[in-house]
């Protein structure tokens, strides 16, 4: 006969399934089996019958799980899944995939994964951690629940305790919001940094003629080496590629430019408030324009494409002359509201920059996470003291985020490389040839980047 017990949720009447943890069909709570039940069922042999023996083997799995982390962090995946294979006993494609896992920043479930023992009684003996209360490591560790039966409270205390102290500094690039110690803002920043942007090129000045500005925050360049800015609102100037003016191309609006962008085949995309309007570059004529609600950026794809992110939380895919081919969803998911800058990398991978929490988030073409650093506290060089403004991606990989009076760079995982002053600078943008063009009001500087 089946063991019956009440749900603590709901109270409805539930058969015993013989795991530690399971599901309400009633009310769908993650319901934790009383524990005279446990004792009592042959499923666990009684609480007599479990024998955990030497639990010494539990320390060094955390410390291997540490150790993995650290091989990913190095850019040693090879070593990483190798490790982990010989660690938890797995497959090729099992290790692989936990890899991949924690590099994204994910967590990962071991508790199903056999773990060898010495036994009390001098026999070597493999017990399983099981599935429904087991440890999780990845992108954050968790003990998943505490349960009454003395002797699985042993094993998951002492699994909790070595996992969490071994991993918590493995793990730090994937919880970006804590401050890290060894991550400080260098006292000689202003020295340590002034042969890494070497400025090349400025041009404009503060004017209503022909190569002035008044207000100029965006900025895009073509494959011809064109340059082109606007003002916040009314006109785009484009320039050639050593900053001499060469027409003025006007759009039809009272409302600011978001961000402009060009794509390889001649045409220029112009996103204002909630429009987004296309022009041939050659003569100017006006394509259209395509209404999408709630835009914030503009991004260009090196596959053509379009990418518009919204204060909704999403990503708008359009073609070319404006057709809407997809929305990756990102909001629910990561609890973004306001995704106020993005940027696009030779992968496809899209930098996002949470406008209320100043966070960037690194993300695949599927909306996958890869890495989130950032955020609102200056006290560490990942942090920001300032708004950013416009994030920008080199042909290597690196991030960029314009902060006013500072651009900050950082690796491809997020890792805060270093910064260098700048005045009033508000978008960015890369050519081919890896030149770094920013909208420094009223001012274009280009800069050559010396890594």
């Amino acid at each position: 006969m089946a063991e019956v017990f009440k749900c603590p949720s709901c109270s409805a009447p539930l058969e015993f399934e013989g795991k530690m943890m399971q599901k309400c069909k009633f009310c769908q709570s993650n319901v934790v089996v009383p524990s005279e039940m446990m004792r009592n069922s042959n499923a666990f042999g009684g609480a007599g019958a479990l024998d955990f023996g030497d639990l010494s083997a539990l320390k060094g799995k955390a410390l291997q799980i540490a150790e993995i982390q650290k091989l990913i962090q190095s850019g040693q995946k090879i070593y990483a899944i190798k490790l982990f294979r010989e660690t938890f006993g797995v497959g090729l494609k099992e290790a692989k995939d936990a890899v991949d896992a924690m590099e994204e920043g994910k967590s990962i479930d071991i508790s199903g994964m056999k773990i060898q023992t010495a036994n009390l009684r001098a026999n070597p003996t493999v017990i399983k951690i099981p599935k429904s209360v087991g440890a999780v490591v990845g992108g954050s560790i968790l003990a998943s629940f505490i349960i009454p039966a003395i002797f699985v409270v042993g094993v998951l205390g002492i699994i909790f305790y070595f996992v969490w102290t071994s991993m918590n500094r493995a793990v730090e690039q994937f919880t970006p919001l804590q401050e890290v110690t060894n991550n400080q803002i260098p006292q000689n920043r202003t020295q340590e940094v002034a042969s890494i942007a070497q400025e090349i090129l400025k041009f404009g000045g503060e004017g209503i003629g022909a190569g002035k500005f008044r207000d100029n925050r965006t900025i895009a360049t073509d494959t011809q080496g064109r340059i082109f800015s606007a003002e916040f609102s009314g006109s785009i100037q484009v320039f050639d590629a050593n900053g001499n003016f060469l027409t003025q191309i006007i759009v039809d609006t009272t409302n600011p430019f978001a961000d402009l962008a060009t794509d390889r085949k001649g045409n220029l995309f112009v996103l204002e408030n909630y429009n987004l309007h296309r022009f041939k570059i050659e003569n100017g004529e006006n394509l259209g324009k395509t209404r999408i609600d709630n835009a914030l950026d503009l991004a260009i794809g090196l596959d053509g494409k379009i990418y518009i992110s919204t204060q909704n939380g999403e990503i708008q895919v359009f073609d070319a002359e404006g057709v809407k081919l997809n929305t990756i969803q990102l909001g629910k998911q990561f609890n973004l509201k306001d995704i106020s800058e993005i940027a696009i990398d030779g992968a496809g991978n899209f930098v996002a920059l949470d406008g209320a929490t100043s966070v960037i988030y690194k993300f695949t073409p599927n909306g996958k996470v890869l890495t989130r650093f950032g955020g609102k506290n200056h006290k560490s060089a990942s942090m920001f003291a300032g708004i950013p403004y416009d994030l920008a991606v080199d042909s290597q990989g690196r991030i960029y985020a314009s902060q006013v009076s500072r651009i900050s760079i950082f690796d491809a995982n997020g890792n805060y490389l270093t910064d260098f002053k700048t005045t009033q600078a508000f978008g960015m943008v890369f050519n081919d040839k890896d030149e770094l063009f920013v909208a420094s009001r009223p001012f274009v500087v280009k800069y050559k980047l010396n890594f």
